[in-house]
C-alpha cells in the first residue's frame, strides 16, 4: 500500500476503541475530488474515471479487527436530495471543497449546513477537505474556512484540512481528526506554535497552522487528564474563540517571546476574552514559548508587557517554555492543574 498507508494506521488504531465499523460518509459538489480521495487512501493510486453517478464504497481494514467504510456519493446536482438516504448510522462527514471553484465556494456551504441540520447527522464530526492545493489560484485554508462559516459549527467538532488528492497530501491528516471527540475542559488559544506545545505533551510533533481546532487529552500527572482544545490563532480565527469559552475550567495561552513587535496585540487579545462572563475566574498559566532564540523577551519581560499583574481576580501563572525541546510544557500543566484544583474548591 506504500507510505501513505503506513502513515493511517494511527489514524485507524483510534476508531478501533469505538468501534469495530466506522461508517465514513464523504460528500461534496461535483469534481470536488472525492473519487481521488478515496482510491488515493485504499490503493495509494490515482484513478481517472468519469465522474461518479451514485456511490463509490470501499472498505479499508488496515489493522487487525478495523473496518473503515468509506462512502463516496456523487455531487452533481441531480444527485444531492438523495445524499439524506446515507445519513444513517454516519460515525464521520468528510466533506470534500474545490479550493480552486471559487464560483460555487457559496454553493458548497449551503450543500455543507444543508446536510448537518439533518437530525441523523446531529453532532457528527466534520472534517473540511480544501482539496487541489496545488493549483495555483486555490482558496487558502483561511479563506475556505471564512466563505464556508465554519465558525458556525458550535455543536460538534469540525477540522479544515489542506489537502492535494492526487499527491495523497493531507489525507492522513483528515482521517486521523475523526477519531475523538472529547469534551470542552480546557482551552488553548495562541499567536503562534500552539500545535508544538499540545503535540510536545502528546510526545509528538505537527508543523501545520491550525484552522479550526485540535481536540488532544493529556495526562501531565499520574491520574490527571486534561482535554486541550488548541484553536486556531490566525486573524480571520479569533473573532471565533468565544464559541469556545463555555465551560471551560482553564485556559493556557501560548506567547512567542520572540515577536516583540505583536506582544501588545497579544495582551490585547487576551485581556479581550477574559473579560467575557464566560471566562469570568478561570485561572490562566502563561507560555512564554521560543525562550531558546537570543532575541527572546524573558518571562518577567512578558509579564510585564502582557501587564500579568491586573489580572487580580483569578489565579495566573508564567511559565518559559521552548516547545520544540520540550521544556517547560508539563511544568505549566501542572500549574494549571493545581489552580483548576484550587479553583473548583472555592466554587463549592
Amino acid at each position: 500500500m506504500g507510505l501513505l498507508l503506513t502513515r493511517l494506521l494511527t489514524a485507524f488504531e483510534s476508531f478501533s476503541q469505538e468501534s469495530s465499523v466506522s461508517k465514513i460518509l464523504m460528500l461534496g459538489l461535483d469534481s470536488a475530488g472525492k473519487t481521488t480521495i478515496l482510491y488515493k487512501i485504499k490503493l495509494n493510486e490515482n484513478v481517472q474515471g468519469i465522474p461518479t453517478v451514485g456511490f463509490n464504497v470501499e472498505t479499508v481494514s488496515p489493522i487487525k479487527g478495523v473496518s473503515f467504510t468509506v462512502w463516496d456519493v456523487g455531487g452533481q446536482e441531480v444527485l444531492r436530495p438523495l445524499w439524506k438516504h446515507y445519513y444513517q448510522n454516519t460515525h464521520g462527514l468528510v466533506y470534500v471543497v474545490d479550493s480552486n471553484d471559487r464560483e460555487r465556494i457559496l454553493m458548497s456551504r449551503e450543500e455543507l449546513f444543508g446536510i448537518l441540520e439533518n437530525d441523523e447527522m446531529r453532532g457528527v464530526p466534520v472534517v473540511i477537505i480544501a482539496n487541489k492545493q496545488d493549483q495555483p489560484n486555490a482558496l487558502s485554508t483561511s479563506d475556505v474556512a471564512d466563505l464556508l462559516c465554519l465558525h458556525k459549527l458550535t455543536s460538534r467538532k469540525w477540522f479544515i484540512q489542506p489537502a492535494c488528492a492526487i499527491k495523497g497530501e493531507g489525507l492522513h491528516e483528515s482521517i486521523s481528526e475523526l477519531a475523538t471527540l472529547p469534551s470542552n475542559i480546557v482551552i488553548i488559544i495562541c499567536r503562534k506554535d500552539t500545535n508544538t506545545v499540545q503535540y510536545i505533551a502528546k510526545q509528538d510533533c505537527v508543523d501545520h497552522p491550525t484552522i479550526g481546532f485540535n481536540v488532544e487529552t493529556v495526562s501531565p500527572v499520574k491520574g490527571v487528564t486534561f482535554t486541550v482544545w488548541d484553536i486556531g490563532g490566525q486573524d480571520k480565527i479569533r473573532p471565533h474563540w468565544r464559541y469556545y469559552f463555555q465551560n471551560a475550567e482553564g485556559l493556557v495561552y501560548v506567547v512567542d517571546s520572540n515577536d516583540r513587535e505583536r506582544i501588545l496585540e497579544s495582551r490585547e487579545k487576551l485581556f479581550g476574552f477574559l473579560n467575557s462572563d464566560e471566562m469570568r475566574g478561570v485561572p490562566v498559566v502563561v507560555i512564554a514559548n521560543k525562550q531558546d532564540l537570543p532575541n527572546a523577551l524573558s518571562t518577567f519581560e512578558v509579564a510585564n508587557l502582557m501587564s500579568l499583574h491586573k489580572m487580580t481576580s483569578r489565579k495566573w501563572h508564567i511559565q518559559a517554555a521552548c516547545a520544540t525541546h520540550g521544556e517547560g510544557i508539563f511544568e505549566a500543566m501542572k500549574e494549571l492543574f493545581s489552580m483548576v484544583k484550587e479553583n473548583k474548591k472555592k466554587m463549592r
